[in-house]
């Protein structure tokens, strides 16, 4: 993969391309969790580094992007309520574990949700069973985004840090996350195929 021709590519007009990429997968990643967002933010950062991008549309792009997702899954779970999702039975949430979650919501509710960005593959997970018990909207804005910029200031800082090495390293990131992907969606196919 030639990450510098990607990148031309997506700094032409002005970067407009790589920005909108960049909230797109973070809104994604807040929806549907096995999208590799934090690739995204790192390789925009290395545009950065390369004088493509600034860094201040990167981070609140990445951070609207990201925000908004999981306010659209605690939307989704206070919509629905924790009944509709208790009559049947969620393969990537069981309901003993959700109510495990949800009593723990109950003492560390304020804590979850300021750390569930630095959960990767199960960030909507928090704001899903925050919506689903009702949590309040005013808390989960309160403690959820301080925590969902804070992550995304420690990718874009790692980024700038680390400079042309985060090239390879997106690189390698990359692959391992297609596997990943490949792996998740075979999993998911045996697992359906099991329950029939």
């Amino acid at each position: 993969m030639n990450l510098e021709s990607i990148a031309v590519t997506l700094a032409a007009n002005g970067g407009l391309w790589a920005y909108l990429t960049l909230f797109v997968a973070t809104l994604l990643e807040g929806v549907f969790p096995p999208v590799p967002s934090d690739v995204v933010v790192l390789f925009c950062t290395l545009m950065v580094v390369q004088g493509h991008l600034h860094w201040l549309p990167v981070l609140l792009l990445a951070f609207l992007g990201g925000f908004l997702g999981a306010l659209l899954v605690y939307w989704f779970g206070a919509r629905h309520g924790r009944e509709w999702f208790l009559s049947k039975p969620r393969p990537f949430l069981p309901p003993r574990r959700f109510l495990a979650m949800e009593g723990h919501f109950g003492k560390y509710g304020n804590l979850i949700l300021a750390l569930n960005r630095a959960v990767v593959g199960g960030r909507s997970i928090g704001f899903l069973v925050a919506g689903l018990s009702h949590y309040p909207l005013g808390r989960v804005i309160l403690y959820g985004a301080p925590g969902t910029l804070a992550w995304y200031v420690l990718l874009v800082a790692l980024g700038m840090i680390f400079g042309e090495q985060a090239g390879r390293l997106v690189n390698a990131i990359v692959f391992i996350v297609m596997a990943l992907l490949a792996l998740s969606v075979v999993s998911i196919v045996i697992t359906k195929r099991l329950m029939k």
